[in-house]
């Protein structure tokens, strides 16, 4: 609220430059009570205070009344107004209350981000800003701000210092209406203001605590670094997705550290870049590397032009690097901040480093030194991890495959099987019929009366052996008159139906 305050503090008090004419006084040393300072001008300058004589010759020979100065004077809070014999240019002092205390109690960084919030500001008054830069005098500390505005059909440029001491917001001011400011108004404005000798003591910050350099290791990535002394990490306001850490300086406010880290090979990224989980198998943290980068790649990701990227190295390492002017809104005002981001992929990991301040700041040369003192860690058997997750997805397809496999022959083998015992089913009947007509065999009786003749022998009387020939005894009828197969020659046993060797029927007697 304090910051926005003074904006509109800083475009009533350039309102009150527009157009202002000049009336003179005294020259020499002036007192401004109200402001609670005195200050010098030069002798050749007309000059008029507050404290107008109602006699002064220069009111008459510029056709003023003490009545319409004082009035003007009050209505647009100006104190002191002087000019050159010439008009070419003007000097105004004016003054108004601050929500803020001392210039002195704020660091040059935040004065001169402060001062960016005033262009817009000034431009809603037809007033452009050129450039500001910081200004210490011996008590108060000023901002340096260039300005041009239309004059008619021409171009009024201004310089003006502006401070804010003893909670009072304090313009000096230098119009040119003869043209752009040369060397020699910036020296006669620079002596008016050294003059300015306030009543007060001025008031500054204690010094703040001293702090040493320690080690940083990144939990993502296992990098680590060094932050320089002085440099302490800040705890954020809330978390953030891409920002890791940031780092502060204890000795000039404003300043910032960022640093930031994100694993290519992490799911989440895998996605932004459309990558395949298994092409993420096929891919080495070694392979990718700056390789992967290009300039144009790094200015799109931050809205750059790519002529604006280029390359640096520090500590053996490269790096993109371009610097770029950020906008953010604080207070309802519009502020802008420079910054200068090093970025550079390793092992799998996109790093960046961030320095929130003017590349000319002083203490850009901590931020030098904590890139340079990297280490980036090294990943020896990642390769073999990849080749090992490689054999294991590998083993896990081929055991697939050959469960598949068993189980389409185990369908297979099922189905031939199921088929083979509805067609068995359908034969059975006809099989067993046959069966029992080859095997089923003919009623004993009825062979025995073929075979058997109708009476058996009987035994003859004992007689006196003779020396007949064997061939001349009688004959003696055999029950089995088939002894051999008739068809393989096999010898066949007593009351056999088929043979035993090749299966044929044998013949009855009767057949």
């Amino acid at each position: 609220m304090k910051c926005r305050c003074l904006c509109v503090y800083m475009v009533i008090i350039l309102a009150l430059l527009i157009s202002v004419p000049a009336y003179a006084v005294n020259a020499g040393e002036y007192e401004l009570e109200e402001l609670g300072l005195t200050v010098s001008m030069p002798s050749d300058y007309v000059v008029f205070t507050r404290n107008i004589s109602a006699n002064d010759p220069n009111l008459s020979a510029y056709g003023l009344t003490k009545d319409g100065l004082s009035s003007l004077m009050l209505e647009r809070n100006i104190y002191l107004n002087g000019w050159d014999e010439d008009v070419t240019q003007e000097i105004i002092i004016t003054m108004i209350d601050s929500p803020l205390v001392d210039f002195n109690l704020y660091s040059d960084t935040t004065l001169t981000t402060m001062a960016t919030s005033f262009e817009s500001e000034y431009a809603n008054i037809g007033v452009t800003v050129i450039k500001s830069e910081i200004y210490q005098q011996d008590q108060a500390k000023f901002l340096k701000i260039y300005t041009s505005q239309p004059n008619g059909d021409s171009t009024a440029y201004g310089l003006q210092y502006y401070t804010v001491y003893a909670d009072k917001a304090i313009n000096i001011t230098l119009q040119s209406y003869s043209g752009q400011i040369i060397s020699s108004q910036e020296s006669t404005l620079k002596s008016i203001v050294d003059t300015v000798h306030f009543d007060t003591e001025s008031q500054f910050n204690p010094p703040p605590a001293q702090t040493e350099a320690f080690t940083y290791t990144d939990p993502t990535s296992g990098m680590i670094f060094t932050v320089p002394a002085n440099w302490i990490e800040e705890p954020m306001l809330k978390e953030r997705e891409f920002i890791d850490v940031k780092f502060v300086s204890n000795l000039e406010e404003g300043l910032a550290i960022i640093f930031a880290s994100a694993d290519m090979l992490s799911d989440g990224f895998l996605e932004e870049s459309g990558m395949s989980g298994f092409e993420k198998l096929l891919v080495s943290r070694s392979d990718l590397d700056n390789s992967i980068l290009t300039k144009a790649d790094v200015a799109a990701m931050y809205g750059e032009s790519e002529s604006a990227v280029s390359m640096v190295t520090y500590g053996n390492k490269e790096y993109y690097i371009f610097e770029t002017v950020q906008s953010g809104s604080a207070y309802g005002m519009t502020m802008k901040v420079p910054m200068t981001i090093l970025m550079r992929c390793e092992n799998g990991y996109m790093y960046m480093f961030q320095f929130n301040g003017a590349k000319d700041s002083p203490y850009f040369a901590d931020y030098e030194n904590l890139v340079s003192s990297v280490k980036y860690p090294v990943f020896e058997d990642d390769e073999a991890v990849r080749d090992q997750v490689l054999g294991a997805y590998l083993l896990l397809a081929i055991i697939v495959l050959i469960a598949l496999g068993l189980i389409i022959v185990f369908i297979c083998r099922s189905a031939i099987k199921k088929r083979a015992i509805q067609k068995k089913h359908q034969a059975a009947p006809a099989i067993m019929e046959e069966a029992t007509l080859r095997t089923v065999p003919e009623t004993p009786q009825e062979i025995a009366k073929e075979v058997i003749p109708p009476g058996f022998p009987t035994k003859e009387p004992d007689v006196e052996p003779t020396t007949a020939s064997l061939t001349e005894q009688p004959e003696v009828p055999s029950s089995d008159p088939v002894s051999f197969c008739h068809r393989c020659g096999n010898k066949l046993m007593t009351g056999s139906l088929f043979c035993n060797k090749c299966g044929t029927k044998i013949p009855t007697t009767k057949e």
